[in-house]
């Protein structure tokens, strides 16, 4: 549903699913939820897609940074339940990683950029 209504141009709707999908699947995992509900491989791939989609919206926005910091607790989350033996998981989590460090050092420069000009 995230990535629908991120494609269809709903983004903020798309980032409360993303939210509620996240907190969803956290409480049953917390409660002791057998892996019925969701499994691992799927509740990594939709939050580092969702946060590859908050980094997006990061850059295209000048006050992005909600979206971004957003984003690295996306891929927290995800690491929490990342199997060591899968490697192309880790693969994937450090590639969102990497997307996640790029787009705060272009938001770190844009702020930079707008305080410098705006300073005068």
């Amino acid at each position: 549903m995230t990535r629908l209504f991120s494609i269809s141009g709903d983004t903020e709707l798309a980032k409360r699913t993303l939210r509620l999908y996240a907190q969803v699947v956290s409480k049953a995992q917390e409660a002791g939820v057998d892996n019925d509900f969701d499994t691992d491989r799927h509740w990594i791939e939709t939050l580092i897609d969702g946060a590859r989609m908050l980094c997006r919206l990061a850059i295209s926005r000048p006050d992005g940074i909600d979206d971004a910091k957003e984003a690295g607790e996306m891929i927290e989350k995800a690491k929490t339940r990342l199997d060591v033996d899968d490697r192309e998981m880790i693969a994937r989590v450090a590639l969102a990683e990497g997307v996640w460090y790029t787009t705060m050092a272009i938001i770190g420069e844009f702020s930079l950029y707008c305080l410098l000009i705006f300073d005068d």
